[in-house]
């Protein structure tokens, strides 16, 4: 729930039937040398009679029984935006905390949503990257205070002094930060545990489109991306 990714899938699978919290992960070809897809996949347990389930199948049983953040409090914030209702949330196991930026009232309208992993170049230095000018944390609040109702979700981290060095080298080599992917798994686990105890179930996202996969494990659906074009 944290992490929404195969390998966490795949201990989670084991610890559930009451075994060791191992698992070996393989990749599944096509006869063409395809990596199979969820539908290729269907066909080939079928073939074979195996067992099959989803990272959102076993993503949605988890949300049904436990979950891994706790909201701590909720207070009145006054920004330049605009109020809005500051909620803050502890994850149980590392103790990271994350707060919910809230506008308006999200249950009665579809509300325009922002999960948001603080990029320290992008957002405290305002710096300006080549070719891609995307949502921002300024962005982001200016783009939600246009709006009857909508939710900002500013994930927390530590920042290492390695973690700040290579971000100011990435930004100054116009090169793609070096990553395991493990950020986009914590945003789509940790935010959308935050966005389904605030009640929303259907959002309009500020992003540029994409697949999240996992994301129907958490009852969420986007109906419509918001890119940022100015």
């Amino acid at each position: 729930l944290h992490r929404a990714g195969h390998t966490e899938a795949g201990c989670d699978l084991a610890r559930l039937a009451g075994l060791e919290p191992a698992a070996v992960i393989v990749e599944i070809m096509n006869d063409d040398g395809t990596m199979a897809r969820q539908p290729d996949l269907e066909k080939f347990a079928e073939q074979h009679n195996i067992k099959i389930g989803t990272i959102a199948d076993l993503i949605h049983y988890r949300m049904v029984n436990e979950q891994t953040i706790s909201r701590v409090s909720e207070n009145l914030l006054p920004t330049e935006y605009g109020d809005f209702k500051l909620i803050s949330y502890q994850e149980d196991a590392s103790n990271d905390v994350h707060v919910a930026l809230v506008k308006g009232d999200i249950k009665q309208t579809v509300p325009v949503v922002r999960v948001h992993a603080v990029n320290p170049m992008r957002d405290l230095l305002h710096a300006k990257y080549k070719g891609r000018l995307g949502w921002n944390l300024q962005r982001s609040l200016a783009e939600l205070a246009q709006h009857e109702a909508g939710v900002l979700v500013l994930l927390g981290q530590d920042y290492l002094s390695s973690d700040m060095v290579e971000h100011i080298t990435q930004f100054f080599e116009q090169r793609p930060r070096a990553t395991d992917g493990s950020g986009m798994y914590r945003t789509i686990g940790t935010g959308s545990q935050i966005l389904r105890d605030l009640g929303i179930t259907q959002m309009r996202l500020l992003s540029s489109p994409m697949r999240f996969n996992a994301l129907s494990g958490f009852d969420l659906e986007i109906v419509e991306y918001i890119e940022s074009v100015s």
